[in-house]
């Protein structure tokens, strides 16, 4: 593997880490999940404006201006329909269903790249899937959790694709900058419409300011540029498979908080072996592909 590559897939781990909090927040912060976004997409687009002298990239619109904005509107139903699902249900099923974005993302990334579907990917794709109703054996307490966080994999799963196009063609800083402005607007002009913009920062409780400003500034200023800067060496299907580690990490933390609220089947444990199951044989297969025929048979 070379060093780029490895580079992207520490990078992408250490940012799923920190994805993984998110949904911690989300049931933390008091704010209903139409102002939580708009709050986080604000705070985010202000940090990437903060950060972009220091990394060095522009603001000033690109040639994808017009995609980028709407993207973000895709990403605002995506965050949306997250933080509906753990006001519905809980922070372990909001975030176990996300895996459902591999099998999405392998049937989308295709048509959008204009490349054949590789079988493994949806194979794969299919064990997430199993892995998923393993985790909830066969729950039945949170079926509109369950509806609304399938819908938000969608909508990942479909950001997730179109962003692995806009990063051949423009800096991460700047992608999620305009991305997250098209959030903010779309969040804005909705809450404006209903007549529930929320309060400013400084009204709200200081603990609801403290997780807001580490959800807005850790998890998606830095953390969504990150996501978007890794595909520069990873395919849209690697990332969404990856991305399935979240919800172990926020399942783990959750039931550290929560406990007895936030456990789950006792099927979810074996539903966990099968996503790090997938992600290893992905990993292996990614490199395959990328080791010259002729390597591996003089190694053979």
């Amino acid at each position: 593997m070379d060093r780029p590559h490895r580079n992207a897939l520490l990078l992408l781990h250490f940012t799923v880490l920190i994805w993984g909090l998110t949904g911690i927040f989300g049931r933390l912060i008091k704010l209903p999940a139409d102002q939580l976004v708009y709050i986080r997409t604000l705070i985010g687009m202000a940090g990437l404006a903060m950060a972009a002298p220091i990394m060095r990239f522009p603001l000033r619109p690109g040639a994808d201006l017009r995609q980028q904005l709407l993207t973000g509107v895709i990403i605002a139903g995506h965050w949306l329909s997250f933080y509906g699902a753990i006001k519905l249900a809980t922070v372990s099923v909001a975030v176990a269903c996300l895996a459902a974005s591999t099998i999405f993302t392998a049937l989308l990334e295709p048509i959008w790249s204009k490349r054949g579907i590789r079988g493994y990917e949806v194979v794969l794709g299919v064990v997430v899937i199993a892995a998923l109703f393993l985790i909830f054996g066969l729950e039945t307490t949170h079926r509109w959790g369950i509806a609304v966080a399938t819908l938000s994999a969608l909508l990942a799963a479909w950001f997730t694709v179109i962003n692995g196009q806009l990063i051949k063609r423009d800096h991460a800083g700047r992608i999620g900058f305009y991305e997250l402005g098209g959030a903010t607007v779309a969040m804005g002009i909705w809450l404006a419409i209903d007549g529930r913009l929320p309060m400013p920062l400084w009204r709200l409780p200081s603990t609801d300011v403290l997780y807001l400003l580490l959800l807005g500034l850790l998890c998606t200023s830095f953390a969504f540029v990150a996501g978007i800067a890794v595909m520069r060496q990873l395919s849209a299907f690697t990332v969404s498979l990856t991305v399935n580690l979240e919800p172990v990490y926020s399942i783990l933390l959750a039931l550290l908080i929560w406990g007895e609220d936030e456990r789950l089947h006792w099927g979810s444990y074996v539903g966990f072996v099968l996503i790090l199951a997938a992600l290893f044989i992905n990993g292996w297969l990614q490199q395959r592909a990328r080791t010259p025929r002729r390597t591996r048979l003089v190694r053979g």
